[in-house]
């Protein structure tokens, strides 16, 4: 019987079956096949449309600062924009339920003590400037309804400051201040039954302003001091007689800040004077309930459909794949300027909430939360918007009056700690200032729009 060697057969075979199978395997696909039976009007051609966008200065007054994050007090002075004042206003209660201040209380003191977070300045020389801090009563108290920057009026604030002599705050951790006596006695005045309500507390002393004054004379600059208000106290010595042992005493009791009844900030700008429906110079955005540039889509829908006219296309048979705003800006003389412009921008709209009993609010538009855009590019020198599907829903008649009228306004983002969603809201506690290009500029605002004709 022969032996043989299937292994060394098998090696020899191997790369002749390799190579039949891969000469087998090479054979010329056309793709076109079938293309000649699809109607040409049906093959979509993807065209690029560059549109100039006309951008309006407008304030963005009465923005809603009910329970902000943050107490922003503090004012800053502008060359160009003027003065901009920030304001916080609060209730206070005590601590404990179930106080008596006992026989005939006298004051002997009442302090206030307030942590300070962070400090935010538009130059760094200006963190540690001097700024004298006030604190006034409120008239009027405030309530649910009070929901904007503008609510509370002069007129709802006692001008007489109850601390005693001007506080110079140089911007450190903290600000304490004595208040006056005669405010202390109004305190030890409340009933038994005010003292263990929140609410009715609240309702007889209506509130705090704390507030500071601008740099003096032509000075220019500022500084903002951001405080969370779960770290303000108040402390109030006193002085009573016991009524079992007619024996004087002296007692201490303490207040804190709820933060589960309004709180708010009220912020006061000089830039109304920049509003302009057709501003020839530079566009302003500035933070807070400042100005802002501001976009009529009416006036885009127009130019769309201008367009569309002259191309022999309907507008309702557009589909937007992209549509991009372009925000461009200037690189300032000083390049640390930038530390000053916002790191992300949207469109905001103001609009009805029904979180908020129907009232009107700054919010941004939906896309932001599927596109998260609106950040510098910083290489290009402008900001860059997705705002595509905002585009889709103009042309398809689906936004409409209030929904076409949006601010451009810095945004900030809140995560949930628990599911990691992240929500967009327009930012209400930082103050910006940055120059963005006008209408007149060679590089001018524009939207850059990727698009498709349906047949």
């Amino acid at each position: 019987m022969t032996n043989r060697n299937y292994s060394a057969n098998f090696l020899l075979a191997f790369p002749i079956i390799a190579i039949t199978l891969l000469l087998s395997s090479c054979v010329d696909v056309d793709k076109s096949l079938g293309g000649d039976v699809i109607p040409g009007d049906y093959n979509l051609e993807i065209e690029n449309m560059t549109l100039d966008v006309p951008v309006q200065m407008k304030m963005a007054d009465s923005l809603q600062t009910l329970y902000p994050d943050y107490l922003i007090v503090g004012a800053y002075k502008d060359p160009e924009l003027g003065a901009v004042l920030s304001q916080g206003a609060f209730h206070f209660v005590p601590v404990n339920k179930g106080n008596d201040y006992g026989d005939n209380p006298v004051p002997i003191s009442f302090k206030i003590y307030i942590n300070v977070s962070q400090r935010l300045v538009l130059d760094q020389s200006e963190v540690s400037i001097p700024q004298n801090m006030y604190l006034y009563k409120l008239k009027k108290g405030i309530d649910s309804t009070m929901l904007y920057s503008n609510s509370l009026s002069v007129n709802d604030i006692d001008p007489v400051p109850i601390n005693l002599g001007a506080i110079s705050y140089f911007g450190g951790d903290s600000i304490n201040m004595n208040l006056s006596l005669d405010f202390a006695e109004e305190i030890l005045s409340s009933s038994q039954e005010e003292r263990d309500s929140i609410e009715l507390f609240a309702q007889k002393f209506k509130g705090l302003l704390i507030s500071t004054e601008q740099m003096p004379g032509s000075l220019t600059g500022g500084r903002f001091n951001i405080i969370d208000p779960s770290n303000i106290y108040l402390e109030m010595k006193y002085r009573h007689t016991e009524v079992d042992s007619l024996i004087d005493k002296d007692s201490v009791v303490l207040f804190y800040v709820p933060t589960s009844i309004p709180y708010m900030n009220k912020y006061s700008h000089s830039s109304g004077t920049f509003e302009s429906n057709n501003p020839s110079g530079k566009i302003i955005l500035e933070g807070l309930a400042g100005i802002k540039p501001y976009i009529d889509f009416e006036e885009v829908k127009r130019d769309i459909h201008l367009w569309a006219e002259e191309n022999d296309i309907l507008p309702e048979r557009l589909v937007i794949s992209k549509a991009e705003l372009r925000l461009p800006y200037e690189l300032p003389p000083d390049y640390r300027l930038l530390s000053q412009y916002p790191t992300q921008l949207f469109l905001a709209t103001r609009i009805s909430s029904v979180a908020y009993d129907n009232l009107p609010l700054y919010q941004p538009v939906s896309d932001i939360n599927i596109l998260s855009s609106g950040t510098m590019n910083r290489s290009k020198m402008y900001y860059s918007l997705n705002i595509s599907s905002y585009i889709q829903r103009m042309l398809s008649g689906k936004n409409t009056g209030k929904e076409l009228k949006t601010w451009i306004t810095p945004i900030t983002q809140q995560r949930n700690a628990y599911t990691g969603e992240v929500n967009y809201l327009v930012d209400n506690v930082v103050y910006f200032k940055a120059k963005l290009n006008g209408n007149n500029d060679q590089r001018k605002p524009q939207i850059v729009i990727t698009y498709a004709v349906l047949p």
